[in-house]
């Protein structure tokens, strides 16, 4: 196409903005839209810019932007360099950049691995300009340039593609001529460059002041299949989407650059050809980028989802559903049968039995904390996640959080939760979750994540609220190198020193916005139980003070201060016979804290933020008897009868 045929189309196009803009006027705007102003070039800026790069140092022609350089140059050090120095590269190979602009990236590359061919995409006349007098002088023969864009949509595919296919394969042969045939043959597509910002293009049109548009032959990266890239430099706002799904039948080891959208984690991961170690941070949010590395410890790029199922038959398939129901088929479910007595694997075989999806694993009876922990011993995914069998996970939870915790790499991703409650007419009824009107919750500030937004939890918030580990995904090495698990000799309750635990390891919990893990509300439940089970809760907390002291934590006040949450929680419901006891025991569990980490971690918590009247004197009694002793790490070792839920059973009886 020529450049007399494309006029008409870029005309026509601007008439639609002139008369988007005459409409507003016309709806009551009182103003037009501001001039455009453009900044212009730099003349006492220097021809050349220093681009220090792959062990190489070169003086590159740029255009005399600062915006234009200095995002060049900032891109260079803090995105591609990081990258590839991190990655092992073949001696031969071919490099697609897209977005080349006046080759900051390229150009270095192509000396320090000579035996890459590198092909430059750039739309933009003056960013090719540079680049065009870079190559040449730089006498580089494993750089081709190329003045089109890349990525449009299916029905802009040229009528001629065998005569495509045949350009491609001459440009790839290095046949001169090659890039003339090719943009005789690409339509030409409308771009947006930014006046002030000069540098930035994106695909597309932009109405707004700050921006003009000019039009440029535009290729598919599905044509670009022929050149068998190994990798691809990425800067293409707008079109990252198109490209990468365009170029999943490329055997891609390398992707790096940068994003302006979301990019799903699965156009990386999921059955991608190549290593495809990628990436792509998210221009403007540090928060997000699409990230996957070489995986040396011979993982499955997956997430499992661990669900223990004890006589569970009522609730099972509605669990497996909900943890299935989504856009993603990288989940998996291991249902563990921790020795159930009715029917329930019949149950889940009966729907599941020829779905690959989803794997039963069984073992005698030995509690909940002992099948979660069989079911993470037999996974091999990257992630792993763990929910009750009588609670529904809600539409694309584990599917969104998955893509969450790829692009964010974080140790812990969440989403949201609710209340479900028997209707009394077999169907439930759904009531918001504490967190949906918290201030916290309701201020944090939001991200753009795809259709949807995420934002940050502080992990303190999280820890002094319920436990609520099942609507979380966690990443399997983090387990493993911090050496959490469930303790199995704790029969009820041990979500709440796991989500203590692998709370206090991290700073902030990346939460997605929009999915929801439906917590089913049920009389069977151990929260609605007033029995001995209850104790439980003291030994966990002890355990997790003595870990803390072992690892020398700095700050003990979300332990503290959640369990004060819990006592006053548990007191409030316990039978009227075991009151006594459990307030005994924790208030010795108290007075134990307080002569090992110092009477300064307790300022903020006196003795009356517990509910109890009793609490403070029975800390005061044995603080008393107590008195003669200084203040030690032992003391958190002790025990007592009250901190063993058997021992209470016994004295009960």
């Amino acid at each position: 196409m020529t450049a007399d045929e494309v006029q008409p189309d870029l005309a026509a196009l601007m008439e639609q903005i002139a008369a988007i803009e005459t409409a507003a006027l016309a709806e009551g705007a009182t103003e037009p839209a501001p001039a455009r102003i453009r900044i212009d070039p730099d003349p006492a800026m220097p021809d050349t810019v220093d681009v220090v790069a792959f062990g190489r140092k070169v003086a590159l022609t740029a255009p005399k932007f600062q915006f234009m350089r200095s995002d060049a140059l900032w891109r260079v050090k803090h995105v591609y360099q990081p990258a590839l120095a991190s990655q092992t590269l073949e001696p031969i190979g071919v490099a697609l950049d897209v977005g080349a602009g006046f080759g900051s990236f390229a150009l270095p590359f192509a000396l320090a691995f000579p035996g890459w061919q590198v092909y430059c995409f750039e739309p933009d006349p003056l960013s090719y300009d540079a680049l065009r007098r870079n190559v040449a002088d730089l006498a580089l023969t494993n750089v081709v340039i190329l003045p089109f864009g890349v990525g449009f949509e299916p029905e802009d595919e040229p009528k001629d593609i065998v005569g495509l296919a045949g350009a491609i394969a001459a440009l790839k042969a290095h046949e001169i001529g090659a890039v003339e045939s090719i943009a005789a043959l690409l339509p030409s597509r409308p771009y947006s460059r930014h006046l002030n910002n000069v540098g930035y293009t994106e695909r597309g049109l932009h109405i707004a002041a700050e921006y003009e548009s000019f039009s440029a032959p535009t290729i598919s990266a599905h044509a670009l299949l022929g050149l068998s890239p190994r990798l691809l430099k990425l800067l293409a706002p707008m079109v990252e989407c198109q490209i990468l799904a365009e170029l999943q039948g490329a055997r891609l080891d390398h992707i790096v650059g940068e994003t302006w959208t979301h990019v799903p984690a699965a156009l990386a991961y999921n059955g991608a050809l190549g290593l495809r170690q990628t990436w792509l941070p998210r221009a403007g949010l540090p928060l997000l980028s699409l990230r996957r590395s070489l995986d040396t410890a011979e993982t499955d790029e997956r997430l499992d989802v661990v669900v223990a199922m004890y006589n569970s038959r009522d609730f099972i398939l509605d669990c497996i559903d909900g943890v299935l129901n989504g856009d993603s088929d990288e989940v998996r479910v291991l249902v563990v049968n921790d020795g159930s007595t009715d029917d329930s694997v019949d149950v889940v075989l009966s729907k599941f039995k020829d779905d690959p999806r989803v794997q039963i694993l069984s073992k005698p009876n030995g509690g909940c904390a002992s099948a979660r922990n069989y079911g993470r011993l037999h996974s091999k995914a990257s992630h792993i996640a763990f929910v009750d069998a009588d609670d529904i996970p809600g539409r694309n939870l584990f599917a969104g959080l998955l893509d969450l915790a790829r692009q964010t790499g974080a140790e812990i991703v969440q989403g949201g939760f609710e209340m479900l409650f028997d209707d009394g007419n077999g169907g439930l009824r759904v009531e918001p979750s504490y967190e949906d009107s918290d201030e916290i919750v309701v201020k944090s500030l939001r991200h753009n994540f795809g259709t949807a937004t995420c934002h940050l939890l502080p992990t303190g918030y999280l820890m002094e609220g319920q436990p609520t580990i099942w609507r979380r995904v966690y990443r399997h090495d983090f387990l493993d190198n911090r050496k959490i698990w469930f303790p199995e000799h704790i029969r009820a309750f041990d979500d709440q020193i796991f989500q203590m635990l692998t709370l206090q390891s991290v700073r902030n919990v990346p939460t997605l916005d929009g999915v929801s893990y439906g917590y089913r509300q049920h009389a069977g439940q151990d929260i609605r139980q007033s029995d001995e089970r209850n104790f439980y809760s003291l030994e966990m907390f002890r355990l997790m003070l003595k870990r803390g002291i072992n690892e020398g934590w700095s700050d003990f006040a979300p332990v503290l201060k959640s369990f004060v949450n819990t006592v006053n929680w548990i007191y409030g419901r316990l039978r009227p016979d075991l009151r006594e006891p459990f307030l005994k025991g924790a208030a010795e569990l108290w007075v134990y804290a307080r002569k090992t980490l110092g009477a300064n971690e307790f300022n903020s918590l006196p003795d009356s933020v517990f509910l109890a009247a009793d609490f403070s004197f029975y800390t005061k009694q044995l603080e008393a008897n107590l008195s003669s002793f200084g203040v030690s790490y032992g003391w958190i070792y002790l025990d007592s009868f009250e901190m063993q839920v058997p021992m209470v059973k016994s004295l009960r009886s």
